[in-house]
């Protein structure tokens, strides 16, 4: 299969699929920067705590949507990043076929928190997919501190989306259009 990016090097960490062997690597590190954002007051991906998304998450690894970022054996991130729409982009975003690549589940390590690479990750992102295409991402909107973030590296406001009775702040990113060759 040929890889959606023009290289696998990030920093210094490298960037590849997630195989059905990393689930469960891939769920601990999810639960815990889960149980660090509800112990900082915010209750973005509690649902994750009770394992109820496990069937979930192990199901887009075995789709070959979910990507890790390893330095060396160990896992320092995650996330998940497919041209699909799935039901909840749909919701939010409206059913599209443009040329549009959805960003689900970025997290990083909590032991690698800190240190800027969720930044450097959504630019690597933008900087190393093949083609042109949009990066789309959505967050909860009351989570400033996400929204900020988004809107820092680039990633333009498009408006607010609801699903599940919350409402979700939708940001896009054009990239340019690039391959291997190029």
């Amino acid at each position: 299969m040929e890889s959606l990016f023009l290289k696998e090097q990030f920093n210094s960490f490298t960037v590849k699929q997630a195989a059905p062997s990393d689930a469960a690597a891939v769920i601990e590190l999810l639960k815990g920067v889960a149980t660090r954002l509800q112990e900082n007051g915010l209750n973005q991906w509690e649902f994750l705590l009770d394992g109820g998304e496990d069937a979930e998450i192990i199901n887009s690894i075995k789709r070959g949507v979910t990507y890790i970022v390893t330095d060396g054996e160990r896992l320092v991130a995650t996330f998940n990043l497919t041209n699909k729409q799935n039901d909840w982009d749909a919701q939010l975003w409206g059913a599209r076929e443009d040329n549009a690549y959805y960003i689900h589940r970025l997290a990083v390590h909590n032991h690698y928190t800190g240190r800027g690479i969720g930044k450097d990750l959504l630019l690597w992102l933008d900087e190393n997919l093949q083609g042109e295409a949009t990066l789309r991402l959505d967050c909860i909107a009351d989570n400033a501190v996400l929204n900020d973030f988004y809107k820092h590296v680039g990633f333009n406001y498009m408006g607010q989306g609801h699903a599940e009775g919350d409402s979700f702040s939708l940001y896009e990113k054009e990239t340019p259009s690039r391959t291997l060759n190029s």
